[in-house]
């Protein structure tokens, strides 16, 4: 491909492009749907049988292993791993820099959300403590957006299928994981998880569609040095 193919793909948005609008689009309608439901109470007999089901088989070691599993969720952690994405050569030019950007909008994005929705914590057993509000859960939201964009990026990177699966099934696994701890230790309703996973799988995809449209445009408008 020439420079001027490069500038004339840079400037025109390309059908992948209009699928990624397409993707953010329904996530924040079916968001926006969520939260009025949520606002009108209709969602609170959904989520008490929710609840009711995830602590049905509760015991001392499954508490154990939950608490280890939304731990991955929490932010120290979650900037951990962004700056060891940094402190890798070999990552730090390809996804240390969308997956981190990802991550920060999705965490700014969640405060603004708490505090416009002001929704309390439900107010059962809590086996560990939260402060914040509830809706939608920071830990599915960050979660989400960190998990998506490694997903995308493993598609993107890695060629082999059978690799792409090993390490992309573990990715969402660990979203549904920490998602499904939050409500079983009694901090969030499954509505929060649901809205957190909708709204960081749609920063997640913003973030990747801008990320990839801006290194076309680098690309397109690098000097070529003549032989």
């Amino acid at each position: 491909m020439n420079r001027k193919e490069d500038v004339t793909k840079a400037r025109k948005p390309s059908g992948q492009y209009r699928k990624h609008i397409r993707l953010i689009i329904i996530s924040a309608v079916l968001f926006a749907l969520l939260a009025v439901y949520m606002h009108a109470g209709a969602t609170l007999g959904f989520e008490n049988w929710v609840y009711a089901k995830s602590v049905a088989w509760m015991s001392p070691p499954l508490t154990a292993v939950l608490k280890g599993i939304t731990h991955l969720g929490d932010t120290p952690t979650v900037i951990a791993f962004c700056l060891v994405l940094i402190a890798v050569p070999k990552t730090r030019r390809t996804i240390a820099l969308p997956v981190s950007a990802a991550v920060t909008l999705s965490a700014l994005v969640n405060i603004v959300l708490k505090n416009l929705f002001a929704r309390e914590r439900p107010d059962i057993l809590r086996l560990i403590s939260e402060t914040s509000y509830s809706f939608p859960s920071g830990h599915a939201m960050v979660g989400a957006a960190l998990y998506t964009m490694l997903i995308i990026m493993i598609f993107r990177f890695v060629r082999s299928r059978k690799k792409r699966l090993a390490l992309s099934v573990p990715c969402a696994l660990l979203v549904v994981a920490i998602g499904f701890s939050r409500v079983y230790l009694g901090v969030h309703y499954a509505g929060d998880i649901l809205g957190g996973w909708l709204i960081g799988f749609s920063l997640a995809v913003l973030v990747y569609a801008l990320w990839k449209k801006s290194e076309l445009y680098e690309r397109a408008h690098k000097p070529h040095s003549h032989s």
